[in-house]
Formats: structure tokens, sequence, C-alpha cells
């Protein structure tokens, strides 16, 4: 199996994400989830064709951050302890990790650095005794994810991933160890809240700390494979987001927020109800959550870990307390020293022209937050609105209006 290349880099989330870098040890996902956003968007999924980490490598990599010696803006994000969302694009504990455990290394690597690692996955592997001793001995957030629906529909939507209670019992035996975990709600299927709810009283008597839930993003891609098994699973899906006048994003349907706020606080009730960190995974309501790092809220669970706020949502939850919202940054917002604009999708990438990666940046910033919600502006998050006014630097004046 060779070596897969992009294994760790920034997301193009980087405008709204406090956790934006990715780190992957497979280049592929050898579960068959029928709503994967990954394999949705073009991710790889050909088992065949499958290269892996080059864990000698990211050692040598994650020194040069730690010895001061960043080479590329993947090394300044690693020498600023930004965590690592270790799954980010594919699962690292499928089930070539059985045979190859080429992902036990890669958390041997990470532990070796306590390094701050939010680890995402729905496979069972990391119960086994190897895994528990590298874990308890690292700096590591483990989330688990399980589709809210039907327990009759959970096997035909997630075809050869282990069975929700045996996640459930894996996910106790990581706790237990006192590694922090918490629970993927994504998706949640429309019409199905009352399995969300059923999943956090169960993750409450499993030891999980945090819940995190999201709604299903329908691909728009009608004709792909994984498109054809999930309509067949859930023949009135499309349907319905037809009928709530979802709104396409990118390549997949989201259902309005107005159909999705009221459903999610009423699971945020249940699970603080029961103790649990709540989060709200949507995009547009990350704004409603009590901590800083997203939705993951692992800024509460990881050691000695920093976070990335030169964006949209930093500007804004920095001034959530005013109610009004200026563009606004100083010197002193922390931006890696090289170039980000390579790992930004090829409708974001700008050109930094004379000036300088900080301006560059800032000028990228400035656009998105004086164009319309659809390009991940202030207006994309619920209850900012545009004003209508300007400030003295020609920049769009937002409020919190609700």
């Amino acid at each position: 199996m060779s070596s897969y290349k992009y294994y760790i880099a920034p997301t193009s989330q980087m405008h709204f994400c406090s956790v934006p870098l990715r780190l992957d040890s497979y280049s592929n996902c050898q579960f068959g989830c029928q709503y994967c956003f990954s394999k949705a968007r073009g991710g790889a999924f050909n088992v065949n064709r499958a290269t892996t980490i080059n864990n000698s490598q990211l050692r040598k990599r994650l020194k040069r951050a730690v010895e001061g010696k960043p080479q590329g803006a993947t090394e300044d994000f690693l020498q600023r302890r930004i965590p690592v969302q270790f799954g980010g694009m594919n699962d690292p504990f499928g089930p070539s990790e059985i045979k190859k455990s080429v992902s036990l290394e890669t958390l041997k690597t990470l532990a070796e650095f306590d390094y701050p690692t939010i680890i995402s996955t729905k496979g069972t592997i990391l119960a086994s005794d190897e895994y528990l001793s590298v874990l308890a001995r690292g700096n590591f957030y483990v989330r688990i994810s399980v589709a809210a629906v039907d327990p009759e529909l959970s096997s035909s939507l997630e075809p050869g991933v282990p069975s929700v209670n045996s996640r459930m019992n894996c996910a106790k035996k990581i706790a237990a160890k006192g590694v922090p975990v918490s629970l993927r709600l994504q998706p949640i299927i429309p019409d199905y809240e009352q399995d969300a709810e059923r999943l956090i009283i169960d993750a409450a008597n499993h030891g999980f700390k945090h819940i995190s839930a999201e709604y299903l993003k329908l691909p728009v891609e009608t004709t792909a494979h994984s498109f054809a098994k999930l309509q067949k699973t859930l023949p009135e899906i499309r349907k319905f987001y037809a009928e709530q006048n979802a709104t396409r994003v990118g390549r997949e349907f989201i259902l309005p927020t107005t159909f999705k706020k009221p459903r999610l606080i009423n699971l945020k009730r249940v699970a603080e109800q029961l103790g649990l960190v709540f989060g709200f995974a949507e995009n547009e309501l990350l704004l409603q959550n009590n901590f800083s790092a997203c939705c993951n809220a692992s800024d509460l669970f990881l050691r000695d870990a920093n976070y990335f706020d030169f964006n949209i949502a930093g500007i804004l939850i920095k001034q959530l307390h005013l109610g009004e919202f200026k563009f606004s940054v100083t010197d002193n917002e922390w931006l890696p020293s090289h170039s980000v604009f390579s790992h930004l999708n090829s409708k974001s990438r700008v050109p930094a022209g004379n000036g300088s990666n900080r301006d560059a940046w800032t000028k990228f910033l400035k656009d998105k937050w004086n164009t319309g919600p659809w390009r991940g502006g202030p207006a994309s998050f619920d209850g900012v609105v545009n004003t209508g006014s300007i400030d003295e630097a020609g920049n769009n004046i937002y409020r919190l209006d609700c």
C-alpha cells in the first residue's frame, strides 16, 4: 500500500471553523454509509486503491513544529497546537485497521507529542487493550458517530459499520480509561427525533460527556451509487426535502433553520438534563454553542490546545455581548506565517498580490463579510442580520436579531 500524500491539511472551512486541521490515516473509508458526505463530495472510496499515512513523516513534521522550524501552513498549525481532527474525511478504524494497524501507529505518534487530537470514528477497535493503552497516555478526545434513526434502519443506512450497541459499549470502555467521549448524532433523519432522544439517554449511561447533532445533508448527485441506496432505504426523503424548501449549498441540500432549530433545542434540553454538554453542529447555529471549539467542545476536554479564531465566526463571537457586529481584526490575531490559500477550494482562493499573507487573508474575510450569506458571511449565521449601515471603512454592520 503506497503512501497517502494528503494525509494532513487545513480544510476550506477555515473561514468559520476553529479546528480546521484534518488528519487521515487512510485515503478512503471501508464503511459504506449511504449518507456519507465524503463520497457525496467526490471523496475516494475504492478500497483497492487505498493509500495510507506515512507515520514517520508525520513524526518529522511534529518534531519540526515543536522545534519552531515549521515548513508550510500545516506545520504552522501544528506549532500552534491547533487540534487535529483525526478521521476528518475517512474513518481511521475501519476493517483494514484490524490487519494493518496504521492508525494505531498514528495514535502512538500523536501521544508521543501529547498532541491535542479529536478522533472521529464509527469503528470499535479502539476498545481493544492495545488501543486503549495509547488513548490513556495521550491527549485524545473520541467522538463516536451514530445515525439517529430507528434501529431497524441503522444497518441499512450504515452497512459494514459495527452495531450501535457495539459502539456504545466501545465508548464505555474508552470513558473508563478517563478519555473523554462524545456522541455525534450525525446525521439526524427527519421524523426520527425520538430515536435521537433515545440515543442521548443511552449515551448518558455509557460515559459520554458531550453530544453534537446535525441533520442529514442530502446529496445533489441523485445518480450516485450511494444516493440510489439511500433513496431505497428512505424512499420519501427527497420529496420531504423538497416540501420543506431545502436549500442547495454546494453539492448538498440543507433543511431550513426554522425546521431544525426547535427540534435541536429540544435535544439540547434532553442532553443538559442528563448533565451532558450539547453542541449544535449545523453551521448556521454555531454561535448558539457555549464553548469555543465549534460544535465539538474540545476546548473543554483537551490539554494545552489553541483554537483558530481569525475568521468570520471568531470576529462575531468576540462581539456577541455587544449585539452589534463590525469587521474588526487586530495585529494580534494568529495566522499561519505561510500562505493558507492553496488549501482552500478553488472558488475561495484569492491571489496574495503584492501584500502580505495577513493582508491577503484579511481581504478574503472582508469579501465574505460584505457579501451575501451564501458566501459564508455573517448573515449565514442564525439571528445575524445586515443593518443596512456601513462603518467608516465601508464594511457592513450587522446586528443580532433573536
